[in-house]
């Protein structure tokens, strides 16, 4: 078995969101969609799209504010505080982070010098587009064709991502996975392994955010929502990200245009 990886620079990215930068703990970044919360500032670490050492300089800050002793509080107090006060990455902002990680690490240059706002329908949204990049890329302008193409899943490579659009009983709600890790053998793709955040039903109010699952490829002629997708231990129904890739409209696995 023989793998690949996204570069060391969008590796490290991943891994302070897995392991927000506070010194003796362990705690990964929650989710928060400022879409179903209150923006509250335009600020990005507080929309839901700020990298992980804003992250954590935004609860220091809060911490001193508040008078709390960061180095006395617990992983899961820590958890809680982070959540109750709606800091943390929606999956969008996750994906652009590492993705421009890896578009710079790849000599590509950051993601704003290509991305184009499809959505953005008059001069001053697209303006704004410009001026702030990541707090208006959304999951459906990665998914787009000015920005992505879509890979055949065998030709699945870190860097590239899977969309899932409108799934949900509403068939509202859009997600993204970024693929950071793909296995072979004798360079057949056996699995995809990708990190996302996202909340499950089962988390409660402080299980949620950023982590890893796996997609083995049991059947390739099968399309990818109908392989075996492992995440927290789970498979089948029991896995809320599966059944989300089983619900949805739309499920491609797309790669940006410039990779």
């Amino acid at each position: 078995m023989t793998s690949r990886t996204l570069t060391p620079r969008a590796l490290s990215v991943m891994e302070d969101y897995l392991h927000l930068p506070f010194p003796n703990k362990n705690v990964s970044c929650p989710y928060y969609n400022n879409k179903r919360g209150s923006v509250r500032a335009g600020l990005r670490v507080l929309v839901g799209k700020g990298t992980a050492h804003e992250i954590a300089e935004e609860i220091k800050l809060i911490s001193m504010k508040e008078k709390i002793d960061l180095s006395h509080m617990s992983d899961e107090g820590l958890t809680k505080m982070l959540v109750e006060h709606k800091i943390g990455i929606d999956c969008s902002g996750l994906a652009y982070q590492i993705l421009n990680a890896e578009s710079i690490s790849e000599s590509f240059g950051p993601l704003k010098s290509h991305l184009k706002f499809p959505y953005a329908k008059n001069i001053v949204r697209r303006l704004l587009s410009r001026m702030r990049p990541i707090e208006n890329t959304g999951v459906r302008s990665f998914a787009h064709e000015n920005n992505s193409r879509e890979i055949e899943f065998a030709r699945a490579q870190p860097g590239d991502y899977i969309v899932l659009l409108c799934t949900g009983k509403e068939k509202t709600y859009n997600h993204i996975l970024v693929i950071y890790q793909t296995d072979y053998e004798e360079e057949i793709l056996k699995a995809i392994h990708y990190v996302h955040s996202f909340a499950w039903p089962t988390d409660g109010r402080y299980a949620h955010g950023v982590r890893k699952g796996a997609i083995t490829i049991t059947d390739p002629v099968n399309p990818l929502a109908d392989q075996l997708w492992t995440e927290q231990g789970k498979t089948g129904k029991e896995n809320f990200t599966h059944e989300k890739a089983r619900e949805a409209m739309y499920v491609s696995l797309r790669r940006l245009n410039w990779f």
